[in-house]
């Protein structure tokens, strides 16, 4: 019972600290990102802190796995570094395999959170995220434009450039647009201001006020007309006005995937399977993986342990492509990926329970045995 209780305390302590330093980074790269997406007309400034939010959900179940895994590595590392796994092997004669009542017990709730987040809430998420840039995408190409910097315009024939919006959104200062017409000629306009209005069709226009237009001839050496004007009328692309949210595979819920068999969508299932899963084979494989010799340091355990879970999110993603290639069901990638690093789990717990040096007690003991009587021998030879 002490051990037990020992064991799932210092559990919880350590993953709650793992956990915030990942989410953490998970969640400052991603502002960092979406910030640049802003900046550059790609998504809603406005809906910046929205999406942040969706994107660490989407985030969470490989997130929470590997802190999870590190966890439980930190742990057991410690107590072979503070000799404490001397003592609890010493007492009713325990090994490594005892360790894992305590560590499955921790980790179940842990990961009931992954299945539930991998299967329901991240695709949830990452729905969300989709409505939102499905929305933006829908907006006219001046309502899209961050002031100060140029952006292009759905079809990519045009370029806007405008300095200042109004708060009301209908009144622009400082335009500049450049723009490739179907005929080859290119077209550039600038403005002092400019308004956007809406006529009794629905269609969107900007009207450009005390401006010039450069337009050039097709063909080489051509040449450019210059014409001022008071105001200029420009249509803005027109879009549909119903919302259509992309639905593709990540953004599926878990019904519709199996409703709509297709490759990326078995993808899919077999991605979402995979960290329940994974969960459980990393937190098993991070029971051996802990030995630590007591006069070293425990940076060698954890670059092998990090290395081997890249090794498994490799595995699952190779493991994805083939299904979408048709190579092996989604069934099957899940069997491979999960067998093979079980398999190598096992072999692990076998390395560090019942041998030495990948030997068997007994053979490491006969080893030792004739190394020790083999200078003997050739010296004896020699003379």
């Amino acid at each position: 019972m002490i051990f037990r209780r020992t064991v799932i305390n210092e559990l919880s302590n350590s993953l709650g600290g793992v956990f915030t330093v990942l989410f953490s980074i998970v969640i400052t790269v991603g502002l960092v990102r979406i910030l640049g997406q802003a900046a550059g007309g790609r998504v809603d400034p406005a809906s910046v802190f929205e999406l942040m939010a969706y994107t660490g959900l989407s985030n969470l179940p490989p997130i929470l796995a590997l802190s999870l895994y590190i966890a439980i590595l930190m742990v057991l590392i410690r107590t072979w570094q503070d000799n404490e796994m001397v003592v609890w092997f010493s007492s009713g004669s325990r090994n490594l395999l005892h360790f894992i009542a305590p560590v499955a017990m921790f980790a179940a709730p842990v990961i009931a959170v992954i299945a539930a987040l991998s299967i329901v809430v991240s695709p949830w998420a990452n729905g969300q995220i989709d409505r939102s840039s499905a929305e933006f995408r829908q907006r006219d190409d001046v309502s899209r434009i961050s002031p100060g910097r140029f952006i292009e315009s759905m079809n990519g024939a045009r370029v806007f450039f405008i300095e200042q919006v109004a708060k009301d959104g209908t009144h622009v200062k400082n335009i500049f647009m450049s723009e490739k017409t179907t005929a080859g000629k290119e077209v550039i306009v600038q403005a002092a201001e400019g308004e956007i209005k809406l006529n009794q069709y629905g269609d969107r226009y900007v009207i450009l006020k005390n401006g010039r237009r450069y337009e050039s001839s097709s063909g080489p050496g051509a040449d450019w007309r210059v014409m001022d004007f008071a105001t200029y009328e420009l249509l803005l692309e027109v879009k549909a006005d119903s919302i259509h949210a992309a639905k593709d595979a990540e953004a599926m819920p878990i019904e519709m995937l199996f409703a709509r068999r297709s490759p990326i969508n078995n993808a899919q299932i077999l991605w979402r399977f995979s960290w329940p899963i994974a969960s459980i084979v990393l937190m098993l494989m991070a029971i051996p993986l802990s030995y630590t010799n007591p006069r070293q340091g425990r940076s060698i355990s954890l670059v092998v342990a990090v290395l081997i879970f890249i090794m498994y999110l490799n595995g699952i993603t190779m493991m994805q492509t083939w299904v979408k290639a048709q190579k092996i069901t989604w069934i099957q990638g899940l069997v491979i990926v999960n067998s093979v690093m079980f398999a190598l789990a096992c072999l692990l717990f076998v390395r560090r329970v019942w041998m030495q040096s990948w030997l068997p007690q007994a053979l490491t003991r006969r080893v030792r045995v004739v190394r020790s009587k083999l200078p003997a021998k050739i010296k004896g030879g020699s003379r």
